[in-house]
């Protein structure tokens, strides 16, 4: 255990005292814990975690601050531009693990983007088994948290177990907030991500990383992209994607995606845009909660076999954004993808749009719910032995363009 304000070696600035016990415990000891304490650390060097090593803080009294000459990451493991390039995996290539951060706060300040690796990033990390815990990542000049992992399984003992795990805070990034990209088996204890250039939450893969994770709550918002990006496989227990700008949630990733619970409020965007948008084959959603009033649609599904239980669509536009209280010329529930199914919905406030609207052609899906104030409560037409049950509460010059080919079984109840 080293307490880094005692143990000060004359003439290192603070990010050099701090690699220098870093360096010492790793060799010595094998790891071991650094504890700093509650102030600013002037960075002005990348800080390298190695294995088995605990950087610890105080809360949001430490912080780790990169200044004008930080050309690289404030924080980043060891060897991590090597290790990604070999898409290294196990603990005897080299891998860094079972390191951690915890109780601080890691602000990019004054540090400057460049040419050099993982500049302008908060973390960047390429390891296996560790831990961030109650860590802040602000003001950074690119993406705020990034989590590399190698697409490779496999394991020579208990130190290559990949499991990695991370409650974490983001803030005011100028790229991503939390890009990941492993190690896969990860879990995301709590990720809130707010007001990034770029995505908020990413979870992607491109055929060398998998980050493929669970995640167990995560809320994004304020994002000038989509705030939470499913881009590889994910089991998720709750999901918040707020004015995020064209999808407050996009799943695109692999197939199988499981989801307890999704919100979606106030979504940015274009009529073209879905707050809710289901890229991937064989989603699974439990209970989906859309408010699709900032511009954008509710949901769209343009994937095959993707299911979701139970479905919340309001279109009112009352809550701000350039279109308050205009009319909602959008859609609540788009269809594509055949063998869809969705439990039951409620679709509802989309008073110059459609409210549910199967693509001609569409094959094999089972959609049943309630739809009330829409322009156009349902279109279905041309459709190829579709099941669809629902109850329509019709006013006015409110209409219906849904007409049964013998393939389909329609249940249609104005009320």
């Amino acid at each position: 255990m080293i307490l880094l304000d005692q143990n000060r070696l004359a003439g290192l600035a603070d990010a050099q005292n701090i690699n220098h016990w870093i360096r010492r415990l790793y060799n010595d000891h094998g790891g071991g814990d650094i504890y700093l304490s509650p102030r600013i650390y002037h960075i002005d060097e990348p800080i390298v975690l190695k294995t088995g090593v605990r950087l610890l803080g105080q809360g949001i009294a430490t912080q780790l601050r990169g200044t004008s000459s930080l050309m690289g990451a404030v924080v980043m493991s060891d060897h991590a531009e090597t290790l990604e390039r070999a898409d290294a995996w196990l603990v005897s290539e080299g891998v860094p693990v079972r390191f951690e951060l915890k109780d601080l706060v890691i602000d990019g300040g004054d540090s400057q983007v460049s040419s050099m690796f993982a500049s302008g990033c908060g973390v960047h990390v390429y390891g296996k088994g560790f831990r961030f815990s109650n860590v802040q990542i602000t003001n950074t000049k690119s993406h705020g948290l990034v989590s590399v992992g190698s697409v490779r399984g496999g394991q020579e003992g208990w130190r290559d177990e990949p499991e990695a795990e991370f409650d974490v805070r983001i803030s005011r990034c100028k790229g991503d907030g939390f890009l990941m990209r492993g190690p896969h088996d990860s879990i995301i204890r709590q990720a809130i991500i707010s007001h990034c250039k770029q995505r908020g939450m990413a979870v992607e893969t491109n055929g060398i990383y998998n980050g493929a994770c669970d995640i167990e709550f995560c809320h994004a918002y304020g994002t000038d992209d989509v705030a939470i990006d499913l881009a590889a496989k994910v089991k998720a227990g709750f999901l918040q994607g707020d004015t995020g700008t064209g999808a407050g949630v996009r799943i695109g990733g692999s197939e199988m995606t499981y989801v307890d619970r999704i919100e979606c409020f106030k979504t940015r965007g274009t009529v073209e845009d879905y707050a809710l948008d289901i890229r991937a084959s064989f989603t699974q959603i439990g209970l989906a909660r859309i408010r699709a009033d900032w511009g954008t649609g509710g949901v769209r599904m343009i994937a095959p076999g993707c299911q979701i239980g139970q479905l919340d669509v309001d279109g009112k536009r009352n809550t701000g954004g350039k279109v308050n209280n205009t009319p909602n010329d959008a859609t609540g529930v788009y269809v594509a993808g055949n063998i869809n199914q969705i439990g039951t919905m409620f679709v509802r406030n989309f008073d110059a749009g459609v409210g549910v609207h199967l693509e001609t052609g569409c094959r094999g899906s089972r959609l049943s719910g309630l739809t009330k104030k829409c322009a156009t409560h349902l279109i279905a037409r041309d459709l190829q032995g579709c099941d669809l049950s629902f109850r329509m509460h019709r006013r006015g010059k409110e209409m219906v363009n849904a007409y049964p080919l013998k393939k389909d079984r329609f249940d249609l109840l104005e009320i």
